[in-house]
């Protein structure tokens, strides 16, 4: 189900960006009096209901969450998983806001960033993991029965010690969710099985040790990124806190915030940070790794950024938000350079098409590939690499400098 949705949001978006690649000046938009106010203004607005958005999914996953908690069996414990992976759609797109002075990672505001999607997670901080002999180790938060199980105790938690030591946020509800994705096959006793994503039982929050204190602690992370995101709806919504502060940013601040943020969440964060990686390291650097969802983590951020790039977003009601796009304001100062943005954002979501097209995790696609063989995912890293310096080259065209990297 999920699946079949998402692939139709993707479908929608991709039309969408071909769409404005080839807007001319007899469309509604005349590109010639394309104004930057405008142009902050969409993506004010795009803001703005991606975030409502996600907190929205991400209340109905809690639902589900509560529910399987309540009642653990196969079907609940299904249910919650789903609706994890429909909430990721919409918050991976929000990845586009980062980097840009903006609430989510500015520590003067609120600066929850971390707290909501650090990563790689070390599994072994909270839960029981397995060994190299298939027996069960257990040192984590929930199996240490000296640490108190409350909000503050587990923030407290979050990075200590090491930057894998993640205690909150997606990704500790989804390890809490799926548990390890080991690729072992049971009958065959091989680790290249990856069609198979984490298979954390229901009975872990039934009839196996530490299942109360498992519950708590998936109630308790599931209900503070409810919160978290609930704030960056509230703030970035019209009559906001932050909202009404960006509205009155000086133009050109306002344009080194969006574009500082589209370009190094494309260059510096998705390339080099989540594909290569994982590409030269394996499954251990990859994002959504339990649930294998990085595909779609993958689909989420690349959108995200054509969004703003194209000026147009696609709500979780299917309503579309559109306006003047980046593509618009830079053609007013340079038609090269914004022909060449959006070359350059098609060739990503093409890239992008064709990684998901394979039928493989991301993990499997990896495992077949090195840094430098050009394979689908350095492909996509190549493309999103190559975006961000287009990005870098828009923001010189509008007189402005930033940091894609």
């Amino acid at each position: 189900m999920k699946f079949k949705i998402t692939s139709l949001l993707f479908l929608s978006i991709l039309t969408l960006s071909f769409i404005s690649c080839s807007n001319d000046n007899n469309d509604v938009e005349d590109t010639d009096t394309a104004e930057v106010s405008e142009f902050l203004e969409t993506y004010a607005d795009i803001v703005s209901q991606n975030y409502a958005d996600t907190y929205n999914t991400a209340v109905s996953m809690q639902t589900k969450i509560d529910a399987f908690i309540a009642d653990p069996s196969e079907t609940t414990l299904e249910e919650a998983q789903d609706a994890w992976l429909y909430a990721r759609d919409f918050y991976g797109q929000t990845e586009a806001y980062r980097e840009a002075n903006g609430p989510i990672d500015n520590e003067d505001l609120l600066g929850t960033e971390g707290q909501i999607n650090a990563w790689p997670l070390d599994e072994s901080y909270i839960d029981y993991v397995f060994n190299t002999t298939g027996g069960v180790e257990q040192n984590g938060l929930i199996g240490d029965t000296s640490f108190e199980l409350t909000e503050a105790n587990i923030i407290s938690k979050n990075e200590e010690g090491k930057d894998d030591n993640i205690s909150t946020g997606w990704h500790a509800i989804e390890f809490l969710l799926w548990g390890q994705d080991l690729n072992y096959d049971p009958i065959n006793h091989t680790t290249d099985n990856y069609s198979v994503s984490g298979d954390r039982s229901y009975t872990d929050y039934s009839t196996a040790d530490f299942a109360d204190r498992r519950a708590t602690y998936l109630k308790i992370v599931t209900d503070l990124l409810v919160n978290d995101l609930n704030d960056l709806k509230t703030t970035w919504a019209v009559g906001g806190s932050y909202r009404t502060t960006f509205e009155a940013l000086d133009e050109n601040e306002a344009l080194v915030n969006i574009l500082n943020g589209i370009g190094f969440i494309s260059n510096g964060e998705v390339a080099l940070e989540r594909i290569d990686p994982a590409i030269d390291e394996g499954q251990e650097n990859e994002h959504s790794c339990f649930s294998d969802n990085t595909n779609q983590d993958m689909w989420a951020n690349v959108n995200g950024i054509n969004n703003i790039i194209v000026g147009s977003y696609t709500s979780e009601s299917g309503t579309t938000i559109s306006g003047t796009s980046l593509i618009d304001i830079v053609k007013v100062e340079n038609t090269e350079i914004s022909s060449d943005l959006e070359t350059k954002a098609t060739d990503t979501l093409t890239k992008l098409a064709t990684l998901l097209s394979l039928g493989k995790n991301f993990d499997e696609i990896i495992s077949e590939e090195t840094l430098g063989s050009n394979g689908p995912a350095g492909q996509l890293s190549s493309a999103l690499k190559a975006q961000g310096i287009a990005i870098s080259d828009a923001a010189n065209a509008l007189g402005v400098n930033i940091t894609i990297n």
